[in-house]
């Protein structure tokens, strides 16, 4: 079953998978999980990416409150200058600041843009720098990035076979759309720290949280 989207009593669940093969990088595959529920604050965000049945890379951001959230992550050896983070994300006022864990070692705590979404590498994007003086760096190799796109775009089209078509004059709650936004906006800024791994995610959670503020 590629996939399954559902709303009962304002929460909307997913469930979307999609896999591709790839003659230098083998069977790439990603599994999407999230729970949302705008008005309630309820944002539970999942991403798992496999290569060859091994760990590419798991994600989850999952909401505390209606303004902080936690990012987990672990990532495979593919992925260079990264094994782990434990991140709490705060959002105040639309600005977004980050603290915690990557690779077991303090961060200090920096404001992320949620804008951007090709990662550190963005010349307006703050380093992540560790309280030991080191500076974070993340690469994968250009051919698992192109294999990666090709994926993430065969899960858009699972996705967008999934989302119902709604009535023309069917409106949402203006304050549940703000909560979605910025529940993509809290996703992106986490996102951008570990570049093209998982923005993906953020788009797809925006589009479901949007879905769940519509009348049923």
């Amino acid at each position: 079953m590629p996939g399954l989207l559902r709303t009962v009593n304002g929460t909307t669940t997913l469930f979307a998978t999609a896999s591709i093969k790839s003659k230098q990088e083998g069977i790439l595959s990603a599994n999407i999980e999230l729970v949302l529920n705008a008005s309630r604050g309820v944002s539970d965000i999942f991403l798992n990416i496999t290569q060859n049945a091994g760990n590419l890379v798991t994600f989850k951001i999952q909401s505390l409150n209606r303004t902080s959230s936690r990012l987990t992550a672990s990532f495979g050896k593919q992925v260079n200058g990264v094994s782990s983070a434990n991140i709490i994300l705060q959002d105040k006022s639309n600005n977004i600041t980050a603290r915690g864990f990557i690779n077991k070692k303090a961060i200090i705590p920096v404001r992320l843009e949620s804008g951007c979404q090709c990662g550190c590498s963005c010349t307006h994007t703050k380093k992540i720098r560790f309280k030991d003086g080191t500076t974070l760096k993340i690469s994968i190799d250009k051919s698992l990035q192109l294999a990666l796109k090709r994926l993430f775009a065969k899960l858009e089209r699972v996705l967008k076979k999934l989302a119902p078509r709604r009535g023309k004059g069917a409106t949402a709650d203006p304050e549940c759309n703000a909560r979605c936004y910025r529940i993509a906006n809290s996703c992106k800024a986490a996102c951008g720290i570990f570049a093209v791994l998982c923005t993906p995610i953020c788009l797809s959670a925006q589009a479901v949280c949007l879905i769940s503020c519509l009348p049923t």
